[in-house]
């Protein structure tokens, strides 16, 4: 997904503006949060069948299926991607995944949604995924920390993409820090060289300790794309 700058305001019942820099991308995301009673055969479902994703106007669409640090059986996510916090918003209008087929409602069970601005440039190429669910001080610094680590890591010879959200209309999320690789063993690499005393972890410890108030959960996802527009 091709990102560029702007403005961002974030609404729930009271509208705040963020102090932001010209790094913050275009660009939004929605997620639907569900139960899958069989969450192989939900998502074979849905690969199968893609009228609900042409019907609200998804530029892409997948899944991130939580593997550690679950809170409940079949706990996982649609997302879908869209070039505007607009086209987001409107998906709203064009779907309620509350009233949805039978079929739908025999493979999961709806519990929210919730829309996400990235305060970062992200390259959507998903895979086994690290998300933290934190509170932040200053999400636009933390942002551009996490872009000097990224850039860290990728000298350092690791293919990791990191990606910071900005939670609308979420009800109780908080900010998510997803880093992404494509597959667990390079995760794992990562984390062995930051406990080794690899320079980049400074950058992630020094993130965290200025602008992290709270990790609310830590998970790790299997995500993939599994819509594109045509």
């Amino acid at each position: 997904m091709s990102i560029n700058k702007n403005f961002f305001r974030f609404s729930f019942l009271t509208i705040f503006t963020l102090s932001i820099s010209a790094n913050v991308p275009d660009g939004a995301f929605t997620s639907l949060h569900v139960s899958a009673k069989n969450v192989d055969a939900y998502v074979d479902y849905m690969k199968k069948n893609t009228a609900a994703f042409e019907q609200i106007g998804s530029d892409v669409a997948g899944v991130c299926v939580t593997k550690t640090g679950n809170e409940y059986p079949g706990e996982m996510f649609v997302w879908n991607a869209y070039p505007s916090i607009e086209k987001a918003f409107q998906s709203s209008e064009l779907y309620d995944p509350f009233k949805a087929t039978d079929e739908f409602k025999k493979l999961r069970k709806v519990l929210y949604s919730a829309t996400w601005k990235p305060l970062k440039e992200f390259e959507l190429k998903p895979g086994y995924e690290r998300l933290w669910r934190v509170n932040l001080s200053d999400p636009i610094a933390f942002a551009q920390k996490m872009t000097k680590l990224e850039k860290e890591l990728n000298e350092a010879g690791h293919d990791m993409r990191i990606g910071v959200f900005q939670p609308m209309g979420g009800g109780t999320e908080t900010f998510h820090l997803r880093a992404v690789s494509n597959n667990a063993s390079e995760s794992g690499k990562v984390a062995d060289g930051y406990f080794a005393g690899e320079s980049y972890g400074k950058t992630w410890d020094d993130a965290f300790a200025k602008y992290v108030t709270a990790v609310v959960t830590q998970t790790t996802e299997f995500c993939e794309i599994i819509y594109t527009k045509s």
